[in-house]
């Protein structure tokens, strides 16, 4: 008798018109837009929480939310979901945007932020997000359609929103990955806080102080000279401050053992040296680095700093850049190039686009950009404008919902 060998096949465990991939700053506002346009919609983040490099590196700014003019009031640059998180996280911490050199900021507090992605994302009825669950494989079927493979489930969708601030769809779809040398490649930091600090020192006076007194503890070996350039800004919550340190590793290093390192050997430092630090409790650790940089996506358009600096128009245009060019290929201190006019740049629909593969768009970290254009958009107010935009476009492909 012939055996018979049965062919198994797996279907998807679940359906929806579009899967993101990566719950940060740019990924939540993909998923919220495509979901508030009638969209159904997954969002698989590998961590915890939601907010990415704002929740999970301790970055404690956002970055890239106003008009370039700091002669005028600050005027949020891209409306809807960039507004709406800029007015949650101004009433739940009491603090608006203050001037740093030529443009606003908006301080912000990790812990803040990360209980207003979970809100905004729990509000949408036809948004489902998977915490804690990695991306093992994507598969596109001759039909144009994607299955999305985890560690803990199957998934089908009809197109892709890669916010995972690497590309990593680009590598499994096997479509190019652009990245820069590591000579070149903007620089990690590390950001840990303390608490207890008593009492909150001025802030300008205290970072000036800090500055003078880790040269003079370099030179006398009492720190390693990886502390040099650590900048402190006080955050919302009061007695607490955040500390930043860009990292130069050399490639054998690993980055969360740098930054640990680093942490206890500054935090010795300031008890001993500054008596208001004294008592202090921590470090607390982010939970990883804060990377600035690794892979894009090739888009159907390569932005690039002139585009950024001169101004230039495009008949796509989705969103708006307003960070300068800020430039950290070293540990020395970031390197600014501002726009020759006080206005806005725009980012066209093209550079959130797979030049090679339909139904794929990105936004936030791995865009097509230039490196140089990229020290521009990378910042976390442009990251939630080119999710947004990401999620509508994507979105527009189904006008009728799910299939």
């Amino acid at each position: 008798m012939r055996s018979v060998v049965k062919k198994t096949v797996v279907q998807p465990s679940s359906h929806a018109d579009i899967a993101v991939i990566g719950g940060g700053s740019a990924g939540i506002c993909a998923a919220i837009a495509a979901a508030r346009k009638g969209a159904s919609v997954i969002l698989i983040e590998r961590s915890h929480q939601l907010g990415g490099m704002g929740t999970n590196a301790k970055v404690h700014t956002f970055c890239g939310l106003y008009l370039p003019d700091v002669s005028l009031p600050p005027q949020i640059a891209n409306p809807g979901l960039p507004a709406e998180i800029e007015r949650m996280m101004r009433e739940r911490t009491g603090v608006g945007p203050v001037k740093m050199g030529r443009v606003y900021v908006l301080p912000q507090h990790p812990e803040v932020f990360a209980e207003i992605a979970k809100e905004l994302v729990a509000a949408e009825q036809s948004l489902t997000v998977f915490n804690r669950t990695t991306c093992t494989g994507i598969t596109r079927h001759p039909d144009g359609n994607f299955t999305v493979s985890t560690d803990k489930d199957t998934f089908h969708c009809r197109a892709l929103i890669d916010t995972s601030a690497d590309a990593f769809v680009a590598g499994f779809l096997g479509a190019t990955r652009v990245s820069n040398s590591s000579d070149t490649q903007q620089r990690a930091a590390s950001i840990f806080s303390l608490t207890d600090v008593h009492p909150s020192p001025s802030e300008e006076n205290f970072r000036m102080r800090l500055s003078l007194e880790i040269v003079r503890a370099v030179k006398a070996g009492e720190l390693p000279a990886t502390a040099l350039g650590t900048a402190s800004r006080a955050s919302t919550k009061a007695g607490e401050v955040f500390f930043t340190t860009d990292l130069d590793p050399a490639p054998t290093e690993d980055l969360v053992a740098l930054g640990e390192a680093l942490a206890g050997d500054l935090t010795n430092f300031l008890k001993r040296k500054f008596p208001e630090y004294s008592e202090v409790l921590g470090p607390f650790l982010a939970n990883e680095p804060g990377i600035r940089e690794s892979y894009r996506w090739k888009g159907r358009y390569t932005l690039t700093a002139e585009d950024l600096i001169d101004g230039r128009e495009f008949p796509d245009t989705v969103a708006y850049a307003t960070w300068p060019i800020e430039l950290r290929e070293t540990t020395r201190g970031p390197k600014l190039t501002y726009f020759k006019q006080p206005v806005p740049a725009q980012i066209p629909l093209r550079c959130l686009r797979s030049a090679e593969i339909e139904n794929v768009f990105f936004a936030g970290r791995c865009i097509s950009a230039t490196h140089e254009a990229l020290a521009s958009v990378r910042v976390m107010g442009t990251c939630f404008a080119t999710g947004q935009a990401a999620g509508f476009a994507a979105a527009d492909n189904f006008p009728n919902g799910a299939g």
